[in-house]
Order: structure tokens, then sequence, then C-alpha cells
């Protein structure tokens, strides 16, 4: 039952943002801002959320695990329930502001809590499982949010999602019990952890990793509905592909194979993972047919799936609990710099010119060459 009602926790932790992707530009046009300022206030979740994981490590691995993931759940279910009420693009961007801070302690906490749980041999299998609990709030929440708005409005979808996280807090404070002992809380956090955690080979990897899995994503995110759209294709076709994708991931996230890296390593499946997202981008500038795109976003779940557990339990593997927490803060902050960079890159591309799909797919072989170079360093 702590199992279930962790994945819970984690499906939680992640819907408030994925439910606000078809929304929240909408919403944020209706309150009169300009196109800079959408997207500002867009990239400022993102932006503080990234400066934010890297201090709530120092929380996490402080005060524990459950009180991080209480806290953070009221800060960010207290901002998403305040943009019902906004009056100004302003006003609305220090709630972003405030919701990123929130995440940036919650979503580290919850998979520190997840690392603290695991048994020897099968962290892949559990990480798999939280991939999974991601998934299933991405596949959800957009689907949520877009009805929920068209039949109720914008007020009630926000107020719904911060509701959802405040009373997940109370559940938390209630029933899940601390797996952070008072020993740990007691050691002493050092400069030479920190050092550890910057110059350790192996927690590069993931770091790497979790930065390459989410620029490809934020390059998806930029360029896909507009390729869809010069190619004449529905908004619902956009929403059908991207939950190919998200389901394929659950798939790949919930079968055996997702514990492949206990037995194997790490390293192959983040490799056979990259290999596979870096195919589909550079395939989808080529495709003009329903069919050829979902044969590419099962291409890019496939990946997705095969990346995501191997690289969070390498953060498992190579941390203490007395410094996990700052760990995962690092990685989500990697994760973070990803979501912001890729449509950074995708419209630079387009605005000089270039394909965005190949330009991301160019930069993630660079970064799989230096992937490959790190693993090297490891097994010599």
């Amino acid at each position: 039952m702590i199992y279930i009602l962790v994945y819970f926790i984690v499906i939680v932790s992640f819907i408030d943002t994925m439910a606000q992707l078809p929304i929240l530009s909408p919403y944020v046009y209706s309150l009169g801002a300009t196109s800079i300022v959408v997207g500002l206030i867009m990239g400022a979740y993102s932006l503080f959320n990234m400066i934010g994981n890297l201090g709530a490590g120092l929380i996490i691995d402080r005060y524990g695990r459950k009180i991080a993931i209480i806290s953070g759940m009221i800060i960010a279910g207290s901002a998403v329930s305040l943009y019902a009420f906004v009056a100004s693009p302003f006003q609305l961007l220090i709630l972003r502001i405030i919701h990123g801070l929130g995440g940036a302690i919650l979503i580290p906490a919850a998979f520190a809590y997840v690392g603290d749980r695991v048994g020897q041999g099968s962290t892949g299998r559990a990480m798999g499982y939280s991939g999974a609990a991601v998934g299933f709030a991405a596949l959800i929440g957009p689907m949520f949010a877009g009805m929920g708005k068209d039949a109720f409005g914008f007020s009630v979808v926000f107020l719904s999602l911060g509701l959802l996280l405040i009373k997940t807090s109370i559940i938390a404070w209630l029933f899940l019990p601390e797996t952070y002992s008072l020993e740990s809380k007691n050691k002493v956090f050092t400069k030479e952890i920190i050092l550890n955690l910057i110059t350790n080979t192996k927690l590069q990897i993931a770091y790497l990793a979790a930065f390459s899995l989410m620029f490809t994503m934020g390059i998806l995110a930029y360029a896909f509905p507009i390729t869809l759209e010069s190619l004449n294709f529905a908004s619902k076709d956009t929403g059908i592909l991207f939950s190919i994708f998200s389901i394929v991931a659950i798939i790949i996230f919930i079968l055996p194979i997702s514990k492949w890296s206990d037995k194997n390593g790490r390293y192959l499946p983040i490799a056979i993972g990259l290999f596979l997202v870096t195919l589909a981008l550079l395939l989808l500038p080529l495709g003009n047919t329903f069919s050829q795109f979902v044969f590419m976003m099962i291409l890019y779940g496939c990946g997705f799936g095969f990346i995501f557990p191997a690289m969070t339990s390498i953060v498992v593997d190579e941390t203490k609990d007395y410094f996990r927490g700052t760990a995962f803060g690092i990685f989500y902050a990697f994760f973070s710099f990803g979501v912001m960079s890729g449509p950074v890159i995708g419209g630079i591309a387009s605005e000089i010119g270039q394909e965005p799909f190949w330009i991301g797919a160019l930069i993630i072989i660079l970064i799989q060459m230096i992937l490959y170079k790190l693993h090297i360093k490891v097994t010599n």
C-alpha cells in the first residue's frame, strides 16, 4: 500500500504541470499578455524550477523526504489554486515562480523517497514504475485540462489541480512513513559530498542523459505541432500522436524489460534509448502520413522507456541516503535545463532556416559521444 501511495504522489507531483500544457498559453493571452510576455511566463516555471532544484537537496537531506514532499505540494498547490484569481500577467508570473520553486522541492524528494525504499537489485524496476507514473500524468493531465476548460473554464481547472496537490499533501502527512533516519539527518553535509556529486563519472552520465532526454522533448514540443499543422493535420491528430508516445513509454516502464539495467548495467539501455529518440528526430521531417508519424512516435516512446529507469537508477546506485536528495536535485536541474533548452534551440534553428529536428539530433549525437567516453572511463 505504501508503494501505491508513493507512485500516486509521483503522479500528482507531475500532473499539475502536464495538465497546463494545452491551456496555459491561451489563459495568459486571455489576461492581455503579449507574445513575449507569454513566453516569459511559460518559461518562468522551468527557470526557477531549475534554480530551486540545486538548493532543494539541502532541504530534502537535512529535514527528510516526508516534510519536503508535503511542503513542496502545499507551495505548488497554493500557487496553482491562485492562478484562478489573477487579474494581470504580472501576478501570474509571480505565481509561476512560486510554483516552480514548490515543484523543485517536491519532485526530487519524491524520487529520493522511492530510491530509499528500493531493494538491492530492483532499482531499475522501481524507477520504471516511477516513470510509468510520470507517463500516466502526461497522458491524463492534458486530457483532463482540455475537457475541463471547455466544460467549466480555466478557473475550475486550476482550482481542481491546486486542491488535488493540497489534499494529497494531507494524505502524505497522515499515511506516508518517513524513510530518512535521525542518524542520516545528523550527518555532516560536507564540501566533499558536493564535489563527489559533481565529479562522479556515473552521475555525470545520468545528468547528461536527463538533459538529453528532456532536450529532445523540448524540440518535439516546439517543432512537432508546427510540422503537423504545415501538413494540414488536425489538432486532435497531434494529441493522439503525443498520446501514442506516452502509452508506449508506459508499456516499456511496466514490462519486465524495465529491470534490464539491474542485470546488464545502466549505460546500455541509455545508449539504445538515445539512439532510438535520435532516429525518431531524424525521421520526423521526412514523414507525411499519419501512419509514418505513429511509427516515429513508437520509436520515440521506446527510447524514452529505455532511458528513464536506467538514468534515475544511476542516481540511486551512486548515492547514500544522507545526500540522495541533493543528487536528485542536481539531476532534475539538468532535467529542467533540457526542457528549457529544447524550444530555444528549436526556435533559433527555425529562425536561421534550419530543420529543428535535425539540429536537435546533431546535438544529441554529440552528447552520445561524450557519454560513450564517460562510459569507457568508468569501465577502464
